[in-house]
């Protein structure tokens, strides 16, 4: 196996990869794709052409939709072509198991020079052309987010670095690389390019899979660590308006059950302050979710405080009025009609590291450490499990757009494990 990386990136981001009109193989502003795909298809693999057009109508067909699957399959289809090409010399459409099981071999072990130690983009634009990045890698070794800030921090004493030779593919990143490869190839079969789909057989023999029940309940904040993160973002809007952004973020995805998309403005959705509205004494929501679904999410009264605060910080004044088409979430940029998801996630996380500076200093170290790690779909996790007493499972299955009771159930109506440990503690032996 080549320890030299000389692949390509294959597809480009979302928006310009649908810019392009499905029968158009290649982009004219992407000239090494071409040359690339040409260079397998005139060497190792006659049929590499072919490979990459079903691929590329793979993408177009399953994920327009959707930028974040888009993303995930591109990742997961594009570097599966490049191991075909590159280290096996062999077409997707010849894949049989043994095959399928040397590709998960491989990524559970790539070799050095396919990992890069940070997320770059893919393409660097020059002269009206893009070029590949070449500190690009199919790849990424990834620090915990407690680990990243240490670094940037600088922290003395610790030795906390990026290094390729530190990449450990994660048990969830694993299934879902069997799960993005079954999709793939069901679509190839469908399309008559590939004889059958091995990846469950795959699958279910493998020796990297792993069934692990110790860290199975979902992630949340401890009560006390939400009561730091929500009275110091509020202490903090209390002195600065602009954290009353901040305030509403946090407050709006733990109370109302939001994922950091469903605040987001997308290209087939912009929230509005007009998608709060009142049916006689109550308030709802519209959430436009995963699934491109539609939910309504009921709205707590003590919520409304957070709402009106933030509006009068806009210069809106009190609650929402019908149809009212004001942005949900500002920019400070006025060319923007809202919020990107990683916009919201930023905010989001000056909240955390900013309770976690505060617990510290209380002398609540190991929860500030905690909060270091936190991710915003905490958020929405922290509020299911704590309302879970104390509403019916079926109302709470509707505001969180769970299609099934079990679902709810499974992921929230669990043993604390706390409660667990403190009940099994004294057993006698």
């Amino acid at each position: 196996m080549s320890q030299c990386f000389k692949a390509v990136p294959l597809f480009d981001s979302h928006r310009p990869f649908y810019a392009l009109k499905r029968s158009t193989l290649f982009p004219e502003d992407i000239s090494t794709v071409k040359t690339f795909v040409d260079l397998i298809a005139d060497g190792p693999v006659p049929e590499a052409t072919d490979d990459y057009w079903h691929v590329k109508d793979f993408l177009w067909s399953k994920c327009r939709r959707s930028e974040a699957t888009y993303n995930a399959f591109r990742s997961e289809a594009e570097r599966f072509l490049l191991w075909a090409w590159c280290i096996h010399g062999k077409s997707i459409a010849l894949m049989k198991k043994r095959d399928i099981e040397a590709y998960i071999d491989f990524v559970v072990n790539p070799p050095k020079s396919w990992i890069a130690t940070q997320v770059c983009r893919r393409f660097e634009s020059k002269d009206g052309q893009k070029k590949p990045n070449k500190n690009w890698r199919p790849f990424v070794v990834k620090l915990s987010k407690a680990e990243r800030k240490e670094l940037l921090r600088g922290t003395p004493g610790t030795d906390i670095k990026p290094d390729s030779g530190n990449y450990v593919l994660a048990q969830k990143s694993l299934r879902e690389v069997f799960s993005n490869l079954s999709v793939l190839y069901n679509h190839l079969v469908e399309e008559d390019y590939a004889f059958g789909n091995v990846i469950a057989a795959v699958k279910k023999a493998s020796p990297h899979l792993i069934v692990d029940v110790s860290n199975d309940s979902v992630k949340r904040l401890s009560a006390l660590q939400w009561e730091y993160v929500l009275e110091s973002t509020r202490t903090r809007a209390d002195e600065d308006p602009v954290w009353e952004r901040h305030l509403f973020i946090i407050a709006g995805m733990k109370s109302l059950y939001l994922r950091v998309s469903e605040l987001s403005c997308r290209s087939n959705w912009s929230p509005k302050m007009g998608d709060f509205y009142r049916e006689e004494d109550d308030w709802w929501f519209i959430v436009f979710g995963k699934g491109n679904k539609k939910r309504k999410v009921s709205v707590p009264v003590d919520f409304l405080e957070y709402l009106r605060r933030y509006r009068l910080s806009r210069g809106l004044d009190g609650l929402p009025a019908v149809g009212e088409s004001s942005p949900l979430l500002h920019s400070m940029r006025k060319q923007n009609p809202g919020l990107r998801a990683r916009t919201i996630a930023m905010l989001a996380q000056e909240a955390f590291d900013l309770a976690s500076e505060n617990m510290a200093q209380d002398g609540f170290e190991d929860d500030a450490k905690v909060l270091l790690a936190t991710s915003t779909h905490w958020l929405r996790h922290t509020g299911a499990s704590m309302d879970v007493e104390s509403r019916a499972l079926k109302d709470l299955s509707a505001d969180l757009g769970h299609g099934k009771l079990s679902t709810t159930d499974k992921e929230y109506v669990h043993a604390d494990d706390r409660e667990r440990a403190a009940s099994g503690r004294k057993r006698r032996v």
